[in-house]
C-alpha cells in the first residue's frame, strides 16, 4: 500500500516545529533567567552601596542627636540635608528608602519616600547579620552599623540600616523582556513551521517519485505479464481439447495440467498486482460509484460461498441490519467482502461458525467477518495487511497473499478502514 506522504509530511512538521518550539522555550527561558538575574544583582549591588553610604552617615546622625537632643525635629531635617549625597546611585527619593536605627530599632530618621510592602520583622537571632529581604513591591538589605568610640577601642553594636528599594522599573523591564521573547517566539515558531513544510516537502519529494515509478512498474510488469500467461492457457486448452495427448501418458497429461495449474495461479496473482497498482496510483474514481444496500450484497456472497461452506462443513451466521445503504464501487466492495470471507473459509475449523454482521455506527457502516479459527497474534495484525506475507504455521496456505492488502486498500479508497481483532472464541475478526 502506497504511504500517505501527506500526512506523513505533516506529521514530520508538526515534529519539526514541536522541536523548534522546545529550542526556542529552552533559549527563551535562559536569556530571561540570565537577564532577571542580573537584574536581581544589580538590585543587591545597589543596596550594599547605598548601605555603605548609609553607615558613614550613622556617626553624624548619633553626634547630631545627643548635641541637639533637645531640638530632635531640626536634627532629623538637618539629617535629611545632609543625605543629598545617597542620591548619586541612579535611584530618585521616590524609589528608595533608607532607615537608620539605634540599637533599640527605634528609628533615627530617614531618606527618600519610598514605602515597602511586605516587610516581615527581622528574626531577633538575625538582627546582627547583614541579610536580604524579599518585599511585595522591591528588595530591602539589613545590616548592623559597627563604631568605635576611639581609634583603639573595640567595635560597639551602634545601631542598624534598612535599604529597600523599588522594583517597579525592574518588573517593567522584565515585563516588556517577556513580551518581546513570547512575540519572537510565535514568530519564530511560525517561519520554522514554513521552512518545515518547505525541508519535508523537498526531502519527500525523491520519495514520492520513487513510489510512483515502482507503482508504474509493477502496473506495466502485470500489464505486460498477461498476454504471455494468456497465451500460454490457450495453448494448454488447445492441447487438451485437440486431442493432442496421446493415450496413456497420464505423466504428460499430468505434467500439462500442473503447467494450466501454474499458470492459472500467476494469472489471478497479476491481476491481482494491477488491481493494486490501480488502487495505489491516484484518486479513486467515483463516478462509477452508487448507493445500494449492502445487506443484499452479503446476502449473495453468502449463497455463492454457502455451497462450498457445506463442503468444509461450516455455517455462515448472519447478524445483519434490516438495510444499510452505503455509496461506493458495487464490484470493488463485493471483492473487498469475498477476500474476507475466503480467508475466514481458508482458516476456519471443521464444524466451526463464521459470523457476518453489518451495524450503523455513528453515521458509519460497521461490518465484520469472524471465525473461529487459531486467530492472529497481536504483534501480526498489522502484518497480515502487507503484502506478500503469509502469517504462521497455522494459518498457512498456498495464496499470494495480497487477499488482505486488496481489502485494506478498497477500504481505504472507500474512505474506511480495516483491522484485524480477536473474535468472541478466540478466532479472527475483520472490521470495516
Amino acid at each position: 500500500m502506497q504511504p500517505d506522504l501527506h500526512r506523513i509530511r505533516w506529521k514530520l512538521t508538526r515534529r519539526y516545529a514541536l522541536i523548534s518550539s522546545l529550542v526556542l522555550l529552552v533559549f527563551g527561558a535562559g536569556v530571561y533567567l540570565q537577564v532577571a538575574d542580573s537584574r536581581r544583582q544589580l538590585m543587591r549591588n545597589q543596596l550594599q552601596q547605598l548601605a555603605s553610604a548609609a553607615a558613614a552617615q550613622m556617626p553624624l546622625i548619633l553626634h547630631e542627636l545627643e548635641e541637639y537632643a533637645g531640638a530632635k525635629p531640626q536634627v532629623k531635617q538637618s539629617a535629611r540635608d545632609e543625605m543629598s549625597v545617597l542620591d548619586g546611585q541612579s535611584l530618585s527619593p521616590t524609589s528608595k528608602r533608607i532607615s537608620w536605627l539605634n540599637a533599640d530599632f527605634l528609628e533615627l530618621t530617614h531618606y527618600g519616600t519610598f514605602m515597602p510592602k511586605g516587610v516581615r520583622p527581622v528574626p531577633v537571632k538575625l538582627r546582627n547579620q547583614s541579610q536580604y529581604l524579599t518585599l511585595s513591591n522591591g528588595v530591602s538589605y539589613w545590616r548592623p552599623v559597627l563604631l568605635r568610640e576611639t581609634p583603639s577601642s573595640s567595635l560597639k553594636l551602634a545601631g542598624y540600616i534598612s535599604v529597600s528599594v523599588s522594583s517597579m522599573a525592574t518588573d517593567l523591564e522584565l515585563k516588556r523582556l517577556r513580551e518581546g521573547l513570547l512575540a519572537g517566539g510565535l514568530a519564530a515558531t511560525l517561519t520554522a513551521v514554513l521552512l518545515s513544510q518547505w525541508m519535508v516537502a523537498s526531502s519527500l519529494r525523491p520519495i514520492r517519485e520513487q513510489i510512483l515509478r515502482l507503482v508504474q512498474f509493477t502496473a506495466d510488469a502485470s500489464h505486460e505479464l498477461r498476454h504471455p500467461l494468456t497465451a500460454i492457457r490457450a495453448v494448454i486448452g488447445s492441447i487438451r481439447e485437440g486431442g493432442l495427448i496421446p493415450q496413456g501418458s497420464e505423466v504428460l497429461a499430468e505434467k500439462v495440467g500442473l503447467i494450466d495449474q501454474a499458470a492459472t495461479q500467476m494469472g489471478k496473482l497479476v491481476e491481482d498486482l494491477l488491481l493494486l497498482a490501480r488502487l495505489d496510483r491516484s484518486v479513486p474514481d467515483r463516478s462509477h460509484w452508487v448507493v445500494f444496500d449492502v445487506v443484499e450484497l452479503i446476502e449473495d456472497l453468502v449463497r455463492l460461498n454457502d455451497e462450498r461452506a457445506r463442503r468444509l462443513d461450516m455455517q455462515f451466521v448472519l447478524e445483519l441490519s434490516s438495510e444499510a445503504l452505503v455509496r461506493g464501487e458495487v464490484g470493488r466492495l463485493s471483492q473487498l467482502l469475498s477476500n474476507l470471507l475466503a480467508n475466514a473459509l481458508q482458516f476456519n475449523p471443521p464444524g466451526g461458525l463464521i459470523w457476518i454482521g453489518v451495524a450503523n455506527q455513528s453515521r458509519q457502516l460497521l461490518i465484520w467477518v469472524e471465525d473461529q479459527g487459531p486467530g492472529i497474534p497481536k504483534d501480526q495484525r498489522d502484518q497480515v495487511f502487507q503484502r506478500f506475507w503469509q502469517a504462521s504455521s497455522s494459518r498457512t496456505a498456498s495464496n499470494s497473499g495480497l487477499g488482505l492488502a486488496i481489502a485494506r486498500s478498497i477500504a481505504k479508497a472507500h474512505g474506511g478502514s480495516l483491522m484485524a481483532q480477536t473474535g468472541r472464541d478466540g478466532g479472527c475478526r475483520m472490521e470495516r
